[in-house]
C-alpha cells in the first residue's frame, strides 16, 4: 500500500486568447447600445435595442466566460486531471504511471499515451512545451 499524499503540482486554466472574441462581442453591444440610446423614436424600438444588447451580451460573453473559468487542467504528483464544461462535467483523467509517452504536436496540444487506454489530449494550455517537459520528466520518475 502506499500512502503518499496527493500534492498538487499546478493548475492550469486555458490561454486567455480564448476571450478576445467574446470580449470584442461585449463592446459590439455596448456600443450598438450606447450609440442608438436615444436616437429611435418608438418605445417598442428601445426595448428591443435592450434586449439585443443583453442578449449579445449573455450568449457571445457571459457564457464563454464561465466555461474559460469553468476549464481547467491540474496536474498533481500522482496524475493529470482536465475538466471542461459549464458546469465541468467534462471530466478526463490519466494517472502518472500508466503514461507510456508524452507527445506534443503542432496544434499546441499534448497527447499522453497510456497504458491500453485512450490517449488524453491537453489542448489550449499556456506554456505548452514547458507544460509537456514536466509531464515527461513527471512520468519517468513513476
Amino acid at each position: 500500500m502506499n500512502f503518499i499524499a496527493e500534492q498538487r503540482l499546478a493548475r492550469l486554466r486555458p490561454r486567455a486568447s480564448k476571450l478576445f472574441l467574446p470580449t470584442v462581442a461585449l463592446f459590439v453591444a455596448a456600443f450598438l447600445l450606447s450609440f442608438f440610446t436615444g436616437r429611435l423614436s418608438e418605445q417598442w424600438q428601445n426595448i428591443t435595442l435592450w434586449v439585443v444588447s443583453g442578449a449579445i451580451a449573455l450568449v457571445l460573453w457571459l457564457i464563454p466566460l464561465l466555461r474559460y473559468l469553468a476549464s481547467y487542467t491540474e496536474i498533481t504528483n500522482v496524475r493529470v486531471l482536465s475538466r471542461s464544461g459549464l458546469m465541468g462535467q467534462n471530466r478526463d483523467e490519466a494517472r502518472l504511471s500508466q503514461v507510456n509517452k508524452v507527445e506534443l504536436t503542432k496544434g499546441r496540444s499534448i497527447t499522453l499515451h497510456l497504458n491500453g487506454e485512450e490517449p488524453l489530449v491537453l489542448t489550449g494550455l499556456p506554456k505548452h512545451k514547458m507544460v509537456a517537459a514536466e509531464l515527461r520528466a513527471l512520468s519517468a520518475s513513476k
